[in-house]
């Protein structure tokens, strides 16, 4: 991984389209995200800023366009299950309300992607507890998705969707839960994680205080995304 941002995208999209009936929401939306950057996307209220990151993230196909991560070709073009394996190995994820399995510890939670992806659950295990550490929670390890904080889950997450070494992280809505306090602390963890990993980091965010943090603003606004604010 690089460990500052540099200019090579490690996720481009080009001429996004996408319409429910005869409302479109994509318009040919054009997108850049580099190693190491947190851009934010922005935009009032059903503007499409969901629909936009299930097409960037490979969830859901729009109707025209392309997506590429690391430069490789059109993830649209892989298929099933190559779509989905791809994702798993380039992508983690941070949402709004963090889901946790409750009867499994904040470590066993940590590990599931490396788990499920092959990895001993020992192994596993470990590197969660050190991406736990990282984000000040090792003490809480071994603890209960129950007995933490809103601002510690949310924590967790991230440490969640690092685990498996991702190119990319998307967040959609990632302090829409918390306060003004935790929002500041989540920011800018996701900011330390671009600076020492040079993940790219895309959120998608309707608060300003979130934008102020960025590196890059982009308003999606009829259908096309316009640069708000540049590094």
């Amino acid at each position: 991984m690089t460990t500052a941002t540099t200019l090579e995208p490690v996720l481009t999209a080009q001429g996004l389209m996408q319409s429910f009936g005869t409302r479109t929401v994509l318009d040919g939306a054009d997108l850049e995200l580099r190693h190491g950057e947190v851009l934010a996307v922005v935009g009032v209220s059903g503007s499409g800023k969901s629909t936009l990151l299930y097409a960037l993230a490979g969830l859901r196909q729009p109707d025209g366009g392309t997506v590429t991560w690391n430069g490789d070709a059109n993830i649209w073009d892989l298929g099933e299950p190559d779509i989905t394996l791809t994702r798993r190995a380039t992508c983690g994820f941070v949402f709004q309300f963090p889901a946790f399995l409750d009867d499994m510890t904040i470590a066993a939670n940590v590990a599931v992607p490396l788990v499920v992806s092959g990895t001993k659950p020992r192994d596993a295990r470990k590197r969660a507890r050190e991406l736990l550490d990282k984000f000040g929670l090792g003490p809480l390890a071994d603890d209960y998705p129950g007995t933490l904080s809103g601002g510690e889950l949310q924590r967790a997450s991230i440490a969640r969707a690092l685990v498996m070494e991702p190119a990319i992280v998307f967040c959609d809505e990632p302090t829409g839960a918390l306060d003004e306090q935790n929002s500041e602390l989540v920011v800018g963890e996701l900011r330390r994680v671009a600076a020492e990993f040079g993940v790219g980091v895309l959120i998608v965010t309707h608060d300003p205080s979130v934008w102020a943090m960025c590196d890059r603003v982009l308003r999606l606004d009829g259908g096309k995304l316009i640069e708000e604010r540049a590094s």
